[in-house]
């Protein structure tokens, strides 16, 4: 974080000095303050580089709000026509199915119409910035149904007329379904636009040091979060020959003394903070100044693959701070198991045609040795065997060293997409997954879950770094973080940071999110695990 100056600079002559944005201060010891003329010092232009560096005029106010009412508005709207349609089936198959009077319920349903929106608007589901985040919208979508069907049995008792509560179980269900489905489409398109450079709102980012470089390279690769970083503003100016980090390779726009006239010259709506790079007072001011004005300032909490549910702000005297929960507990891990050996038999019972077909396969073809055993690197370090269908020849593992050249994964794993080890059938196994059936039985003997960390070998765990090494506080998984978000395509970096943000904030929730992801992932083979 950097420091305050030592002492106050000297004030520009003809001007008084000046204090935060749009205020003027005493002088002090060491301003070299000139008599000036009564009128008001002029508004201070942001630098030339910005100017240089701008492509296009600034968007005025007025039609950044346009922008921003028109996505909301088309938000509402087709929120409401949703829920219209979703209120209309639920009475249609009621009264099929019950066969009864379906009229006291019709006009409840339609007294209850302009209570929807009011009620997604309170759960936040007109913000944009909450599309991005599939389980997020729909844990606040579940909040607004249960609270519309509150409203609909309350209409029912103000009117004193009878309501059938299997119509209300039937309205909610509909409403979230259809509501839930209507939102991914929404989302997709909005994202699919984001990442083409539209419904992007445009930030200044304030900050000069490694957290705002991490800033900048995530928004930059990530489009669909729909940011657009036109500059950044720091009071650390830059200087010829110096390194060009992801941040540095911004246009600099100016200090923070000028951060309004440059965020009103650069047409942005927000302010992106970089907590760590600024003083403590900057940060007081910045946000003072700017939010005085209507613009959204977002801070950073310096914390990295930390899951929003497990943060909650709450004051500490003067200060608001962040109390992370702890991800252990007793109740997940029980939790967790008892999943883990339900699914797991469950899944063994239906997947054993396949698993008989495959292993005539294998015997037809390449012999005796149905099954693959190998050590894995299992919790805390524990050795375990884990099945697997054999896709290789006889004898693979002897030919390692010699294909060691060609592998083509990243860090200690080895991944070869023509491994001339593997056989035909192998070949097909490994690209639908099938050959990773066997480890359901690891899972029902408590030596794997369904979701965790890919299981490693001893050799490659020896290799490990300290942060590393955290994969082994749970169990290894089946599937994880990591085979449904690149797989052996990705960097070794992706690999830790992707199975550390799941040992750090693993959940049931998160389980089922990452196993209705596999299939895809295995559907458009992306390699083997």
């Amino acid at each position: 974080m950097h420091t305050e100056r030592a002492s106050a600079p000297l004030a520009p002559a003809g001007r008084a000095a000046t204090g935060p944005i749009g205020t003027r201060r005493s002088p002090q010891p060491g301003d070299l303050v000139v008599d000036a003329p009564a009128e008001q010092p002029p508004t201070p232009t942001p630098p030339a580089s910005w100017i240089e560096n701008r492509s296009q005029p600034p968007m005025p106010p007025r039609e950044r709000e346009r922008r921003g009412l028109g996505l909301k508005g088309v938000m509402v709207v087709t929120d409401t026509i949703t829920t219209v349609v979703a209120l209309a089936v639920s009475l249609a198959v009621y009264s099929t199915l019950a066969r009864h009077n379906i009229g006291y319920a019709t006009a409840i349903a339609a007294l209850s119409i302009p209570v929807w929106p009011v009620l997604y608007a309170q759960q936040g589901l007109f913000q944009a910035r909450h599309l991005s985040r599939r389980i997020e919208e729909l844990r606040r979508l579940v909040n607004a149904v249960v609270m519309g069907v509150v409203v609909l049995a309350g209409i029912s008792v103000v009117l004193q007329v009878p309501l059938s509560r299997g119509w209300l179980l039937s309205a909610g269900l509909s409403v979230f379904v259809l509501m839930a489905a209507e939102r991914e489409v929404t989302r997709q398109s909005v994202k699919r636009r984001r990442a083409e450079g539209k419904l992007s709102r445009k930030v200044v980012l304030v900050g000069d040091n490694s957290e705002a470089d991490e800033l900048v390279t995530m928004l930059q690769q990530s489009k669909e979060l729909g940011y657009d970083v036109v500059g950044r503003v720091s009071d650390e100016r830059p200087v010829d020959g110096q390194a060009l980090t992801p941040s540095h390779r911004l246009p600099y726009l100016g200090d923070t003394e000028h951060i309004l006239d440059i965020v009103r010259s650069a047409g942005a709506s927000s302010v992106i903070v970089a907590t760590t790079g600024i003083s403590l007072e900057s940060a007081n001011r910045l946000v003072r100044d700017l939010t005085r004005e209507g613009i959204y300032v977002e801070l950073s909490s310096a914390m990295r693959d930390i899951a929003t549910r497990r943060v909650t702000l709450r004051p500490l005297g003067r200060y608001p701070v962040m109390c992370v929960e702890p991800v252990t507990s007793t109740w997940r891990s029980v939790a967790k198991r008892g999943f883990d050996i339900i699914a797991a038999s469950l899944g063994l019972l239906v997947v054993s045609p396949v698993l008989a077909l495959a292993a005539l396969s294998i015997r037809i073809t390449s012999g005796r040795g149905v099954l693959f055993t190998q050590t894995r690197v299992g919790r805390n370090g524990k050795p375990f065997t884990v099945y697997k269908l054999r896709t290789m020849v006889h004898g693979a593992e002897s030919m390692l060293p010699e294909l060691l050249e060609h592998n083509e994964a990243a860090g200690p794993m080895f991944k070869m997409a023509e491994d001339p080890r593997v056989t035909r059938v192998g070949h097909f196994l490994r690209k639908t997954s099938i050959d990773e059936l066997p480890q359901l039985i690891n899972v029902v003997k408590g030596d794997m879950s369904l979701v965790g960390p890919r299981p490693a070998l001893p050799h490659e765990a020896v290799q490990w770094n300290d942060d590393l090494k955290e994969r082994l506080r749970v169990k290894p998984g089946m599937t994880g973080n990591w085979q449904v978000n690149g797989r052996f395509t990705a960097s070794m970096e992706d690999y830790q940071r992707l199975d550390l943000y799941y040992v750090d904030n693993w959940s049931l929730v998160t389980d089922l999110v990452i196993l209705a992801k596999t299939i895809p992932a295995v559907l458009r083979r992306n390699g083997a695990a």
